[in-house]
């Protein structure tokens, strides 16, 4: 089983070529794009044409950097799964920001107080409902008396 996976890890590491290819056909419809120019005007006007090539050079620029670095091209394919390492338990009390991890004394305290809280809460409410089940177990003996 191991083997499989081991499999998979380093198939989903290796780079795919058909983003090479990709890169190249939006490249080539770009240049195409480029060259007829004054047709493509006509049809769709000046913005049109200036977001067509944009967007035909983005998609070359993505599909190469997708071929660099086979974990994004990769997770483009579905190897998402095998690529991300599941996620470790993450503890209430360690807060993030900006990628650092920070605990300060005022966080700890608030959360020591909200435990200490539903703590408190836990303990009325069950004796709320020992004293209602205590009086409805009196009205029962009383009326079968």
């Amino acid at each position: 089983m191991s083997k499989i996976t081991d499999d998979l890890k380093i198939d989903a590491a290796t780079p795919r070529r058909g983003f090479l290819w990709a890169a190249t056909v939006f490249s080539i419809a770009a240049i195409i794009a480029y060259v007829f120019e004054e047709d493509v005007i006509l049809a769709g006007g000046p913005m049109g044409y200036a977001f067509l090539l944009i967007m035909l050079v983005l998609l070359a620029l993505m599909m190469v950097q997708c071929y660099r670095v086979p974990r994004l091209g990769n997770r483009l394919l579905g190897y998402d799964v095998v690529i991300l390492n599941p996620s470790k338990k993450v503890k209430s009390d360690v807060q993030y920001s900006a990628g650092f991890k920070f605990e300060t004394g005022a966080d700890v305290k608030r959360m020591n107080s909200r435990r200490k809280q539903a703590r408190s809460s836990r303990k009325k409410l069950a004796q709320v409902t020992r004293d209602m089940q205590k009086e409805q177990a009196e009205l029962a003996d009383s009326k079968t008396e």
